[in-house]
């Protein structure tokens, strides 16, 4: 089998770098089917933007953003998707956009704990008076987001869910989303995910291309780990210590060297700066808040 070479383009802060890795394809041992000439041949419409890289505590104690990140169309700069809503996520996105009115088009909630859905209620009600609210997630979701983390909305005198399109995803469903551009269409496809809360991630297509997979909170999980890595791009929770809610860092690099498959893979929800973790490999790497990376295109 034949090496291939793939090079991504970060920005971060500004500063742009180029990084390029070259590797031989080895045995599909996880049954992940991928042909030899799969190689990156160029990039998709769409840049990411980490807003932060938070665990539970982080911005309560830390007053750093909550993981999430934002899908950016490259010649608007529009938001498309706000991936997770945690605290400090909506501060974060203004922050580095420099844009104090700017709202995503739709915002995908991978499930009620705080530090991914802190500020949805403050939200829908600053937000669905104006304009509609369009919410997606795994269909078992919406009612704990509804009525445990909305409830307090239930009190005002307004109904401020009239203008709040909740979008209900189940697994092996391809489901739309509104891409604001004629030239491109996006969907994701959603996968429960291994946590103690009702969780989800997903894959995103553009032109019915995989772009960008997402792991949401979730344990090491062999069979959803190969449903992420069907992506070039790979956003995957991680930590320092491995438990049934969160994969360790040493997981994903020792499924990545035994999968065999190349991959763009970021780790993000480590938490602080001197919390982030390095590896052995240029492949695998920590996102940081504010960087900004060229999402690709399979052949």
């Amino acid at each position: 089998m034949r090496p291939y070479r793939l090079t991504y383009l970060f920005i971060s802060m500004g500063v742009s770098t180029s990084v390029e890795h070259s590797t031989d394809k080895q045995s599909e041992k996880y049954g992940i089917s991928v042909n030899d000439d799969d190689v990156l041949t160029g990039i998709s419409s769409y840049d990411l933007l980490c807003l932060g890289v938070g665990k539970g505590a982080t911005a309560v104690y830390s007053n750093q953003a909550s993981s999430s990140f934002a899908l950016l169309h490259r010649s608007t700069n529009e938001c498309i998707l706000l991936i997770d809503i945690g605290l400090g996520s909506i501060f974060a996105l203004q922050k580095y956009l420099k844009n104090p009115n700017i709202k995503p088009r739709q915002i995908f909630v991978s499930h009620n704990h705080t530090d991914h859905s802190g500020e949805l209620p403050v939200y829908i009600a600053n937000e669905a008076l104006k304009s509609i609210v369009c919410i997606y997630c795994y269909i078992g979701i919406q009612p704990r987001l509804r009525q445990n983390r909305c409830a307090e909305l239930d009190s005002s005198t307004t109904d401020l869910f009239h203008n709040v399109k909740w979008i209900m995803c189940d697994e092996l469903q391809d489901v739309e989303l509104d891409s604001g551009d004629p030239n491109s269409k996006l969907k994701i496809r959603v996968q429960r995910s291994q946590h103690s809360e009702l969780c989800a991630g997903f894959i995103l297509y553009e032109n019915d291309q995989p772009i960008l997979s997402f792991s949401g909170d979730s344990g090491f999980n062999v069979p959803f780990y190969k449903f992420l890595w069907m992506a070039p791009t790979i956003l995957v929770d991680g930590r320092a210590t491995s438990t049934y809610e969160h994969a360790s860092f040493d997981e994903i690099l020792n499924f990545y060297n035994t999968i065999g498959e190349q991959r763009q893979v970021f780790v993000y929800h480590y938490g602080l700066e001197n919390e982030k973790p390095t590896f052995p490999i240029a492949s695998i790497s920590a996102i940081s808040p504010g960087q900004s990376i060229q999402l690709m295109l399979p052949q």
